[in-house]
C-alpha cells in the first residue's frame, strides 16, 4: 500500500511555494513513490480524519504545531530558529541564523569596514529568529575585533563612518536605505547595508536597489525531504541545518570581487551536511575541484583547512547540544557526524582539553548522573 506524506505549507506564500518544489523535487529524484498531499490548517476536520504515515510541517506556525502535535507520524519540522525543548519523535530542519550573519559581517570586514550594526523593524524585532541573527552577528563582531554599535540610529546622526548595517529581513533594510536617504546619508560610500532573504518584492520597492544574503527555499525543500528520507532509513530522529552563504551584491554594498565562490559553494555544502558522517572527498567531488586546490582556497578564506573547518563546525554543534539538551553522548555523536560517542570524545578531547561529559558538568547543564553512568 502506498504510504501518504502531509505536507502542511502554504501555497499562497512564495517561499512556501519554493519549499514544495524543492520536496518535490527530491522526491522525485530519490523515487519515493510516496502519495503527497498539500492541506492548510483551515481543512482541520479532513486533515484529522486521515492517517498520515509522515509528515513535513512549517512548526512556526501555531495552527501546524497544534496538528503536528495531535497526529501520530513520523514528522519533519521546520522552523527559522534553534527550537528547544521539541517532542523527541520530531525530526527538524532548522535555520542557520548565525551563518547568515557572519556571511553578513565577512562582507563588511573585507570592505575594511570597522564599525558594525544590526538592524530590525518592530514586526521582526519580536521574533526568536532575529534575536538569533542579532546575537550571532555582535557576537562575531566582537571576536573579529569590530567595533559593534547597538545603537543604530545613533551611530547614523554621529555619523559613525564608514558603517555596516546588517537587517534582520530585506524589509528591514528597505526601511534603513530609505533612513539614509532622508538623513543624506551616501550608500554604500558611507555606510553599507545587507538585508536577508534576497526578495525580490522588498529590493523592488527600496529607493536603493539591495544587497541580500540569499535564501533558496528550493534547497531548503530538498533538505526537508532528504531529512524525511533519512529519517525513516535509519528509524530515529533527525536534526538538520539549513545553511546559506550566498551574498547577492547590489546598490548597497560595493562590489566586491574577493569573495571566492568556490569557498562558499563548499561551505554551504558543509554547513547544510556536516551532520552526517560526510567525507572532504564529497565536498571536492560537489565543488569539482582537487583537495589540494581546496584546502589552499580554504587557508586563504579562514586560515584553516576544509577539513579543519568541518570539525569547528561539528565540535561547536557538539558542545550546544551538550549544554542546551539531556541527549546522551552517542546521540548527540550521530547528530554532530560522527560514527560514536567514542570518536566524538577524542576529537573532542583533543580540540578543548576535556571531554564531552566533563564539559557539560562543568558548566553546570548536564544531567551529572549520565556523566556518572559513562564513566
Amino acid at each position: 500500500m502506498e504510504k501518504s506524506l502531509l505536507l502542511l505549507l502554504d501555497s499562497m506564500i512564495y517561499y512556501d511555494r519554493q519549499i514544495l518544489k524543492g520536496i518535490k523535487a527530491k522526491a522525485d529524484e530519490l523515487d519515493s513513490r510516496l502519495e503527497i498531499h498539500l492541506e492548510c490548517p483551515s481543512n482541520l476536520d479532513f486533515i484529522l480524519s486521515k492517517r498520515w504515515d509522515y509528515i513535513i510541517a512549517d512548526y512556526d506556525k501555531p495552527e501546524n504545531r497544534q496538528i503536528v502535535n495531535t497526529l501520530d507520524s513520523k514528522t519533519v519540522v521546520i522552523t527559522n530558529h534553534k527550537e528547544q525543548g521539541l517532542h523527541a519523535e520530531l525530526s527538524v530542519v532548522e535555520l542557520d541564523n548565525a551563518g547568515l550573519a557572519n556571511t553578513a559581517l565577512q562582507a563588511f570586514a573585507k570592505r575594511n569596514i570597522d564599525n558594525v550594526s544590526y538592524f530590525a523593524n518592530q514586526r521582526d524585532f519580536v521574533t526568536p529568529w532575529s534575536s538569533e541573527r542579532a546575537s550571532a552577528f555582535e557576537k562575531t563582531a566582537n571576536v573579529s575585533g569590530l567595533n559593534y554599535i547597538s545603537d543604530v540610529e545613533t551611530a547614523l546622526k554621529e555619523r559613525r563612518f564608514p558603517l555596516g548595517i546588517y537587517c534582520s529581513s530585506d524589509r528591514s533594510a528597505c526601511r534603513m536605505a530609505s533612513l539614509c536617504k532622508s538623513l543624506k546619508i551616501k550608500v554604500p560610500e558611507q555606510v553599507s547595508i545587507i538585508g536577508t532573504d534576497c526578495d525580490d518584492t522588498e529590493r523592488m520597492l527600496s529607493p536603493i536597489p539591495l544587497s541580500s544574503v540569499e535564501l533558496n527555499p528550493f534547497e531548503l525543500g530538498k533538505l526537508c525531504f532528504e531529512t524525511l528520507d533519512k529519517r525513516i532509513r535509519y528509524k530515529r530522529t533527525v536534526r538538520a541545518e539549513f545553511s546559506s552563504y550566498k551574498l547577492i551584491h547590489a546598490q548597497t554594498t560595493l562590489e566586491d570581487n574577493s569573495v571566492d565562490p568556490v569557498v562558499v559553494k563548499a561551505e554551504s555544502y558543509i554547513r547544510n551536511h556536516f551532520h552526517v558522517n560526510m567525507k572532504i572527498k564529497q565536498v571536492t567531488d560537489h565543488c569539482r575541484i582537487s583537495r589540494k586546490t581546496l584546502d589552499t582556497r580554504f587557508l586563504i578564506a579562514h586560515r584553516m583547512t576544509a577539513h579543519q573547518y568541518l570539525t569547528h563546525l561539528r565540535l561547536e554543534r557538539a558542545k550546544h547540544l551538550l549544554l542546551s539538551t539531556n541527549e546522551k553522548l552517542e546521540s548527540i555523536a550521530k547528530q554532530c557526524g560522527y560514527p560514536g560517542q567514542s570518536y566524538l570524545s577524542q576529537v573532542f578531547l583533543k580540540q578543548f582539553g576535556v571531554a564531552p561529559i566533563r564539559f557539560r558538568v562543568e558548566h553546570g547543564q548536564g544531567i551529572r548522573n549520565e556523566a556518572e553512568t559513562q564513566r
